[in-house]
């Protein structure tokens, strides 16, 4: 659940709490005056029948009775014999369902009468009325007062921050640079989040520059030469040799070109989000795959290929295909800087409960310490004679990174370069809580 939509839930129960609050308050406040006048109206009406009673049985005869059940004007009076049969009752307003009824038995001329007497609840309660209006309005402003502070604590927690964010963002769009604030909370974080991603794009927006460049000056030197022997060609008494020559070096250009173009493509294409087809491979696995794919080529350039399995039988999920393409530009990495007679690569596998670990180590010449991070880079070459480099070591770090795993490199403790590659394990057992 999102923190925006918890802070919307919270925001809702903490204004249901305070209605369910007011009214429970509410509730219990007319309950308890209700019940208060339900009491003392009964007190009261018993006291009237009694009253009653003594001046009934002080008549003669049942016809006097109506005289004095006309008294009581407030009060809605019956009397009943032992049939139930109304003898007398008071002329006037009739019994409600908000009436406090009070029913007193008595006797007169050895016959016995119920005298049933009742009076609206609220006749006498204005005052309390008035102290339950006063209460509402009293909790009416507690509400509004606890609302106002809630709107206030939401202002502050959230909308201020989000307002500096959009701003901040508003500025991004406007200038192209994000100007730093400070934030709290989840706004704070989305900042973060948000300058982080600036960042990235900034430095593949110089990637980019930087690559086109490149390929743009690597691309014009040969295709100079190219449109120079073409122009060449067609000039009258060339002999053929020369024009072999000529044709050659043409042919040679071109091939360069088309390579270049050929990895630009590739890197474009492993730059592009796709579906994986990964598969559960052991460590036995993939050292059997690299020595059965390279282990000849290798042997036929004068590399000795040494393998190591120190992981037994620890599972990987990857993507055999995009994985065979990030040994072969591994090699052929090395085999550019061998500069020993004996050349030598060594290929091991090893892991630990969460991670398989791939190391593959030359005996070159090795990357200046504070360049290593950088041969990862598109077109970057620690190679002083060339004026750009490939793209196979940057394919190897999509390809890598795809998988959610992570690739650098080391000297070697001797000489040469190790190139290291981690990666999570399918088969780790789960942690127990």
């Amino acid at each position: 659940m999102s923190h925006n939509r918890k802070a919307n839930i919270l925001v809702t129960l903490i204004f249901l709490g305070v209605i369910i609050a007011f009214a429970y308050s509410y509730n219990s406040y007319v309950t308890m005056t209700v019940a208060n006048a339900a009491y003392n109206d009964r007190e009261i009406l018993q006291d009237y029948n009694n009253e009653i009673i003594r001046k009934l049985i002080s008549k003669d005869s049942v016809s006097e009775w109506s005289e004095i059940v006309e008294q009581y004007e407030d009060i809605v009076i019956v009397i009943e014999n032992s049939s139930n049969k109304v003898v007398t009752k008071s002329i006037g307003r009739t019994w409600t369902a908000l009436d406090v009824k009070v029913q007193t038995p008595f006797e007169f001329g050895g016959e016995a009468y119920l005298i049933k007497s009742s009076v609206y609840l609220l006749r006498d309660y204005v005052g309390d009325v008035r102290k339950m209006v006063e209460f509402i309005f009293m909790e009416f402003l507690i509400s509004i007062s606890a609302l106002g502070v809630l709107v206030i604590i939401i202002y502050n927690a959230v909308v201020r921050y989000y307002g500096g964010l959009y701003k901040a963002i508003e500025e991004y769009e406007k200038t192209g640079k994000l100007k730093k604030i400070v934030l709290k909370g989840y706004a704070g974080r989305i900042y973060d989040r948000f300058e982080s991603l600036t960042q990235n794009l900034e430095r593949q927006q110089q990637n980019q520059r930087r690559i086109i460049a490149s390929i743009s000056h690597d691309i014009k030197t040969p295709l100079t030469s190219i449109m120079g022997y073409a122009e060449r060609l067609n000039k009258e008494g060339i002999s053929e040799e020369r024009r072999k020559i000529y044709l050659d070096t043409v042919y040679g250009k071109s091939v360069e070109i088309q390579r270049l173009v050929n990895e630009f493509d590739e890197y474009l294409g492993f730059n592009v989000p796709e579906q994986m087809k990964t598969e559960a491979v052991t460590a036995k696995e993939i050292i059997s795959f690299v020595e059965r794919e390279y282990q000849e080529e290798l042997a036929l350039a004068g590399v000795d290929l040494r393998t190591a399995n120190y992981a037994e039988e620890a599972t990987v999920m990857i993507d055999k295909i995009k994985f065979k393409r990030v040994f072969g530009n591994i090699f052929s990495n090395s085999l550019k800087h061998f500069v020993n007679e004996k050349k030598i690569i060594d290929f091991e596998v090893a892991c630990d409960k969460n991670k398989i670990y791939i190391s593959i180590s030359d005996n070159g010449e090795g990357v200046e310490e504070e360049k290593l991070d950088m041969i990862f880079e598109p077109l970057y070459t620690s190679d002083k004679g060339r004026k750009v480099a490939g793209l196979g070591l940057a394919i190897c770090r999509e390809i890598v990174e795809s998988h959610m795993g992570k690739i650098y490199a080391e000297n070697s403790v001797n000489s040469g370069l190790t190139i290291r590659i981690e990666l999570d394990r399918s088969d780790k057992k789960p942690r127990l809580f």
